[in-house]
């Protein structure tokens, strides 16, 4: 491309074309491919350029496409094309998701992931109806890591009705899981447990909101324990029924620390009269990972200070350093969570507000007024305060951990010192109802911290 100053290459040729803002020259909000002496981005008009970088269907500026077309309005011919049902439109109940695509703030984004074959397949399938338009019928054609993402869309923009993948990934393991297990009893026993102990508490958790993928992990291992404990009773040529003391002690000391696992199962079947009710030991850790409060301030100084870690996880760190909140829960904060007025910034973690000191609050404004990762169809119009890369879902716990822990913050030493600190500034009871814990986890904290509040109200008379 040859440009008043001479030929331009094609990396810098995009990056001006691409280039958005107001122009110095004319005061207009417009593409700024030009510069002007001092090296300023300007318009094509007050640059001199001759080149027409209008949409000849839309008249919006911007790199041309594909035949004087825009990209924004080359995805929508792709997608028209691509989601005909056909009778030339656009199936019906592919509507809503075309148009989410079309208006995401990078169409070029969406261009680049049509290019997917499994993807521009299923969905060509779906609008001609060849795969019936639902979760069970996208699972028999594809694999869910192929079409992950594409059924996230598709449940963002009503297409399908939502579900929960970490609910879906757990069902579809115990269904693998449960083929494995060669003797029948072994297996009716696990799959009893399985179904009434951890999938009715998984599938409340996902209608709650808050079914995580670590509570997937847990009862993936207590499956899995049980599955082993009980083939192993099988093996002495016991069952659950006449399972005795002997064999609890027997399994514990014969293998590694991870078969304290299965002591959820022995305790739910004694409950449920399944097996007799037989001492199982619980396995605490030996000490609690924590670092001195004044390690605590200078992480909290950290976060604050140093830019090169982006907003998003400086605040999350934030929140869990003030408030001894776990990551799961402050990665599925809400925007209204967070109540900014004149006169102070308060956070809801919990059953009352919680105040947000400066210089903390600043962040969180800051946060609100740049709301990251939604120029896509993923997260348009997203409600949670860190929004994540998956349609319709937060930052995911695991990358939000990985980010602080590599900029030197101790998660949970942290973490347990907050808590230390706050059940000392507060009785445990009042802490349990602003910081969302029970009153048993506050006052267990307040023990180990040495201060009991049993003194309080006489201390506030006095």
């Amino acid at each position: 491309m040859k440009w008043p100053e001479g030929f331009v290459c094609n990396r810098c040729y995009q990056r001006a074309t691409r280039r958005r803002g107001q122009c110095p020259g004319c005061d207009q909000q417009r593409l700024l491919p030009g510069h002007d002496p001092a090296g300023a981005p300007i318009c094509v008009d007050c640059a001199g350029i001759p080149v027409n970088f209008r949409c000849q269907r839309c008249s919006d500026e911007d790199e041309p496409y594909r035949f004087q077309l825009c990209a924004r309005c080359a995805l929508d011919d792709d997608l028209t094309t691509l989601l005909d049902d056909g009778s030339g439109s656009v199936h019906q109940q592919l509507a809503g998701f075309h148009a989410a695509l079309v208006a995401q703030t990078h169409p070029r984004s969406a261009i680049i992931w049509l290019r997917n074959p499994v993807v521009t397949t299923l969905l060509k399938d779906l609008a001609r109806g060849r795969v019936p338009m639902t979760h069970a019928g996208i699972a028999a054609t594809a694999p869910r890591r192929a079409t992950g993402h594409l059924r996230e869309l598709l449940e963002a923009t009503g297409a399908l009705p939502r579900t929960d993948r970490h609910l879906d990934a757990f069902e579809s393991w115990l269904s693998d899981k449960l083929e494995l297990i060669p003797n029948e009893d072994v297996r009716r026993l696990v799959h009893r447990f399985a179904t009434w102990h951890h999938l009715r508490r998984l599938r409340e958790l996902s209608t709650d909101g808050t079914l995580t993928n670590r509570q997937v992990h847990s009862a993936k291992q207590d499956v899995t324990a049980a599955a082993a404990f009980l083939t192993w009773l099988h093996s002495r040529r016991r069952s659950a029924e006449n399972c005795r003391q002997a064999d609890i002690d027997a399994w514990l000391a014969a293998g590694p620390s991870t078969r304290s696992t299965a002591r959820t199962f022995v305790v739910w079947a004694g409950n449920k009269r399944l097996m007799p009710e037989l001492n199982f030991p619980h396995r605490a850790a030996k000490s609690s990972r924590i670092v001195t409060q004044q390690e605590r301030i200078n992480q909290l100084r950290l976060l604050v200070s140093d830019a090169s870690l982006a907003l998003p996880f400086r605040l999350a760190g934030i929140l869990m350093l003030l408030y001894a909140q776990p990551l799961t829960r402050v990665c599925r904060l809400r925007r209204d969570d967070i109540d900014v007025s004149d006169q102070a910034v308060t956070i809801r973690i919990g059953e009352s507000p919680a105040p947000l000191p400066e210089p903390f609050a600043a962040l969180a404004r800051q946060l609100l007024d740049d709301h990251r990762n939604t120029n896509t169809a993923a997260n348009k119009e997203s409600a949670w305060l860190f929004p994540g890369y998956r349609p319709g879902q937060p930052l995911h716990r695991s990358y939000v951990m990985t980010k602080i822990r590599d900029h030197g913050i101790n998660l949970l030493g942290g973490r347990n010192a907050a808590m230390r600190q706050l059940v000392l500034d507060m009785p445990p009871a009042v802490a349990a109802t602003v910081l969302g814990y029970s009153p048993q986890v506050t006052e267990r904290h307040a023990t180990q911290a040495g201060e009991r509040w049993s003194t309080y109200a006489a201390a506030k008379r006095s």
